[in-house]
């Protein structure tokens, strides 16, 4: 994938540490799975809100004519950079910008949203980063934003079988991307769909409800809905 990388110094795999500054090759690979991931399971987002948690330099801004202009398009990344570039960014390409909300948190915290407010959240591989003490904190911090029945969409490195293992080297799926190796204990994560769906024993506010395809070869799309 080194043709994909967005920047000199940032890789999927050093997130958190680069700001996410994408070049348009690497933004069409990822909306690639995102945008019809979106119009499947959240339908048309004109006069919703929505929430993309992780978001980077918000590549999904220049797709708002697919996916329909959200009331209030919510960005959530721990990069102030990030952010701003994909503000500029979307400013100097004509894209309105006046309902998007940028902020900046490195511990989920969502007060910048009312109670009750977001109809759907979203985010494309922030998982497969995280721990599960960060997952249930991310979960638990959302809910009180998102109403009873409400759905949270968040791609994930999810095992194919629940035998849970150190290493899992996905290079044998020879497709592109895939020459690599997710973990149970280091970046990038891996979780079993049975750890996936125990998370509810938290109390986060979340049930699983289904995973998805999402045309990723090792990632699929784990469905939360608000409890």
């Amino acid at each position: 994938m080194t043709d994909m990388k967005p920047t000199e110094n940032y890789t999927e795999n050093n997130y958190g540490k680069v700001p996410r500054i994408t070049n348009d090759k690497y933004r069409a690979f990822l909306t690639n799975y995102q945008v019809p991931a979106i119009k499947k399971h959240c339908g048309d987002l004109t006069g919703k809100v929505f929430l993309d948690i992780g978001a980077g330099d918000i590549v999904l801004g220049e797709k708002l004519n697919e996916i329909g202009v959200p009331k209030k398009f919510y960005v959530q990344d721990l990069s102030k950079p990030s952010i701003l570039s994909g503000l500029k960014r979307l400013d100097a390409s004509g894209v309105d910008i006046s309902n998007i909300v940028g902020f900046v948190s490195t511990n989920f915290d969502f007060n910048v949203i009312e109670d009750g407010e977001v109809d759907y959240a979203f985010s494309n591989s922030l998982f497969s980063h995280l721990t599960i003490n960060s997952i249930t904190l991310c979960l638990h911090n959302l809910s009180p934003k998102m109403p009873i029945g409400a759905k949270y969409f968040s791609s994930m490195i999810v095992l194919p079988t629940d035998e849970d293992t150190y290493a899992y080297d996905w290079s044998y799926l020879k497709k592109l991307g895939t020459q690599l190796a997710s973990y149970s204990i280091k970046d990038p994560y891996h979780y079993t769909a049975n750890t996936i769906k125990n998370l509810q024993q938290f109390n986060t506010g979340f049930k699983m409800k289904h995973i998805h395809d999402y045309g990723h070869p090792f990632q699929k799309l784990v469905e939360f809905e608000r409890c």
